[in-house]
């Protein structure tokens, strides 16, 4: 039962990345924003959550994929290794998403803002931080959303400038 759930779940998420995709194929620009640098991983997920308080923002959660993946592989009969380490942090601004909300509630869809950490298991000191663009239907909100893309950018090149060799 837990497995259907999470593949429904995954399932879920592939569809709605769809819509984003065809945009950003238009617009030209890829959906997704990926960095990548050797580092010791668990240096930068610290070093990502300290750029986050120094800003004055709170974790809200923290998705351990990695871990869950490794989990449910296993009850699932799969034990391919997709990744060395995998996390997703989670996280807000109220400033920032009060004018984003106020200018289109419907960018909701938006929060709470995220950056993906993880390494894959060939080369484990090579850490990928990305983060997905907010892309809409059109360009109205570009000036509320490119504040958040911003901030998404500013965080991983200062993780980055502090912890890349």
């Amino acid at each position: 039962m837990f497995a259907k759930r999470i593949i429904l779940l995954v399932l879920l998420s592939l569809i709605t990345l769809i819509p984003q995709q065809a945009f950003a194929a238009k617009e030209g620009k890829e959906p997704v924003v990926i960095y990548t640098f050797n580092a010791d991983y668990d240096e930068v997920w610290d070093g990502l959550q300290a750029a986050l308080h120094a800003r004055g923002l709170t974790v809200s959660s923290v998705s351990h994929v990695g871990d869950m993946l490794e989990r449910t592989g296993k009850e699932l009969g799969r034990t391919k290794k997709i990744y060395g380490k995998a996390n997703v942090l989670e996280f807000c601004s109220a400033v920032i998403s009060r004018d984003m909300l106020e200018k289109n509630p419907h960018f909701l869809s938006f929060c709470p803002y995220q950056i993906m950490a993880y390494t894959l298991p060939k080369d484990e000191k090579k850490v990928y931080l990305s983060y997905r663009r907010l892309i809409w239907k059109d360009d109205s909100g570009r000036d509320v959303l490119a504040p958040v893309e911003k901030l998404l950018e500013d965080i991983i090149k200062e993780v980055i400038e502090m912890y890349g060799k």
